[in-house]
């Protein structure tokens, strides 16, 4: 399947006060351009963003339940531990971003790219995923447990620690991936695609020992 990117038009409107546009606004926030901005300990549910692009922003320990973005572009943008469970996220780009210790339980994910992400400690328990594309991404020791995955590409990713406990891992393609120490069920392996020397690290969950 093929990735959708984010739908924005040429021109969108520099806005300098995104700690007032979130205060304020009670319905879309639409055709906006957020760049250097910093918003921290920021408390609001069911925002809603449309064809907007940040840059260079930070969101700090915020709590976002049930935010929504809709064709929306995050590069070089910092979401440290801040609460976003719940999201609804809808042809989205995130480039080089930071989401370290990020709650995105319970989330919906349609049309996802992450290209060169820091993302350790993510949480996604709970998660339906589809087509969602993952390139040269850190999700040290994340949470993708009991996650519903659809279309899902890991690319060149750090999966170390990731539990994948309840997840399908069916005609999902970790062999380009580091997956030491993930955490799963023998039955989420059924179907993963995985390389020769994967399987070294995958053999308790097979039940076999390996002569040397």
């Amino acid at each position: 399947m093929k990735i959708a990117y984010p739908k924005l038009p040429k021109l969108l409107t520099a806005t300098s006060d995104l700690v007032g546009v979130i205060e304020t606004y009670e319905d879309e926030v639409e055709y906006h351009f957020f760049e250097k901005q910093t918003i921290t300990n920021a408390v609001k549910e069911q925002l809603s963003f449309q064809s907007c692009r940040f840059k260079d922003c930070t969101f700090s320990n915020c709590d976002f339940k049930s935010i929504r973005f809709f064709d929306v572009e995050f590069v070089n943008c910092d979401f440290s531990n801040s609460n976003l469970r719940g999201a609804g996220l809808c042809r989205v780009v995130f480039t080089n971003c930071k989401l370290l210790g990020v709650n995105l339980t319970n989330s919906r994910w349609n049309h996802v790219t992450l290209k060169e992400c820091s993302a350790p400690y993510l949480f996604l328990t709970t998660t339906k995923m589809r087509a969602v594309h993952f390139i040269q991404t850190d999700f040290l020791e994340s949470a993708f447990d009991d996650c519903c995955l659809e279309y899902l590409l890991f690319d060149f990713c750090n999966l170390t620690g990731v539990d994948f406990s309840q997840t399908s891992l069916k005609n999902i393609d970790l062999s380009s991936s580091t997956i030491s120490g993930i955490r799963l069920n023998l039955n989420d392996l059924k179907g993963a695609i995985i390389d020769r020397m994967q399987t070294i690290e995958l053999s308790n969950f097979l039940g076999v020992i390996l002569k040397k």
